[in-house]
């Protein structure tokens, strides 16, 4: 009998060793133990229910799975969140791209559902950190329809009260004008009888005018005193003659006291000497200076603190690298015009509001190096001629940069515009590019 159990026996322990390899092999795919993977972060001030090892989503795909959460050091920081992600959908994920936290349906488990970036924004290096959107609270949003619907209850309340204070009001108006009405009339006939009794005192007294009786009607009749006025204006008419011809004389007198030969006419010119001796000692301190940052003995230091003159790079200098030094690299990010241009009536571009949204997000990548880094707003145009390419891709340049040094409040001598044409050798869009690329010349230690 222990003889046949043998064989059952080593064939139950076989099938326990294989479960419990196919399980551990579940285990391990379902941790990703067994695929490549890099680790970003992102922050939240909510986790509305996340927890760690919840499952990690890319563009809706099953991409990895949350590894730790990293309480926040005071009230007002927020959780840090690390997420293990499988390397081949490490394409997908740019500087641009959103996570935000997700509910597995109506009450199901959370999860962190990561968007895929756009095709110009830079990639996602491992232990980078991307943007993120507050989670939606249910319980808060029924809170506030709750505080809605009670705030609703409070004004119709107080609505009804007001309105019945209103009809009580009107009524008691409606009364008081009724009265005062009755009063207005009595009032109105006693005036109508004094007017009727003033109209008749006036016929008397205009009529004692005409015949001459009392000190009006002999004023009236009266040509002596009409000679009297007639002379006092006369006099009137001499004395704004007289002032006419002294008005003509001051003015004479300043013209002459500005005139050529005039004490203001010399102020002026040595005011005017001032000023160009003023500009001739500026623009000798400016070629001074210029002279140093050529001086080989001072061209290191120039350069490490920033002081160049992107002003006399040519386009055929910077496309050879003029900028890229064996201690400088570029980072660029590309802004397709699709995004950022549309035309007006007269047939000009213009920003859109979503360019300028598009330009903020990705000047994130640049905000935190020196004021002093060159910064090149490289435009790119389509065109039929070289000389339609460079006219339209300068003016592409111009207006970027003069959006970026207004709203970001860059050093504009550090910002410079660079028209490229239609031939972009980087360009995500096989050597060739329609828009603009905001390119950063930094040190390779920067960070």
């Amino acid at each position: 009998m222990q003889k046949n159990r043998l064989p059952v026996v080593g064939a139950f322990v076989i099938a326990g060793l294989l479960l419990f390899s196919v399980g551990l092999f579940l285990i391990g795919d379902r941790r990703m133990m067994f695929s490549d993977t890099f680790e970003v972060y992102a922050e939240f001030s909510q986790l509305a229910g996340l927890q760690s090892r919840a499952m990690v989503r890319v563009a809706g795909m099953n991409a990895g799975e949350v590894e730790t959460i990293q309480l926040p050091a005071t009230p007002s920081a927020r959780f840090r969140v690390k997420l293990r992600v499988r390397e081949d959908l490490h394409q997908l994920l740019r500087l641009d791209s959103v996570a935000s936290i997700q509910t597995d349906g109506l009450v199901g488990n959370r999860y962190v559902q990561v968007d895929s970036g756009t095709d110009g924004s830079p990639r996602v290096e491992a232990h980078g950190t991307i943007r993120s959107r507050e989670p939606f609270d249910l319980a808060a949003m029924f809170e506030r329809m709750t505080e809605t619907v009670d705030l609703v209850t409070t004004t119709i309340k107080d609505v009804k009260v007001g309105v019945d204070a209103a009809l009580t009001a009107l009524s008691t108006t409606a009364t008081d004008a009724q009265t005062l009405i009755n009063d207005i009339g009595t009032e109105v006939r006693a005036i109508t009888t004094s007017s009727q009794k003033v109209t008749a005192d006036l016929q008397v007294i205009v009529a004692g005018v005409r015949q001459g009786r009392g000190s009006l009607g002999k004023l009236a009749n009266d040509d002596e005193f009409y000679d009297k006025v007639k002379a006092i204006a006369g006099e009137a008419e001499r004395a704004v003659g007289n002032l006419r011809e002294a008005s003509e004389s001051a003015r004479d007198a300043i013209k002459d006291f500005r005139g050529d030969k005039g004490p203001v006419n010399s102020v002026v010119g040595d005011l005017q000497q001032s000023l160009v001796a003023a500009r001739e000692t500026l623009s000798d301190l400016a070629d001074n200076s210029e002279a140093l940052k050529r001086n080989f003995l001072f061209r290191g230091f120039f350069n490490r603190r920033g002081y160049f003159d992107l002003d006399d790079i040519s386009v055929e200098d910077y496309r050879r690298g003029a900028l890229e030094t064996k201690d400088r690299q570029v980072l660029r990010v590309w802004v397709s015009s699709a995004v950022l241009f549309e035309t007006d009536a007269s047939g000009r571009e213009r920003l859109t509001d979503d360019g300028r949204a598009r330009l903020d997000s990705a000047m994130a990548p640049f905000v935190d190096y020196s004021r002093n880094t060159p910064f090149v707003i490289e435009g790119y145009a389509p065109g039929a001629t070289r000389d339609a390419q460079f006219l339209l891709s300068r003016s592409r340049a111009q207006m970027v940069r003069d959006y970026l040094v207004g709203k970001f409040g860059l050093d504009a001598g550090h910002v410079a515009t660079m028209p490229l044409g239609h031939e972009a050798a980087a360009s995500p869009a096989n050597g060739q590019w329609d828009g603009v690329a905001l390119a950063v010349f930094v040190e390779k230690t920067s960070r």
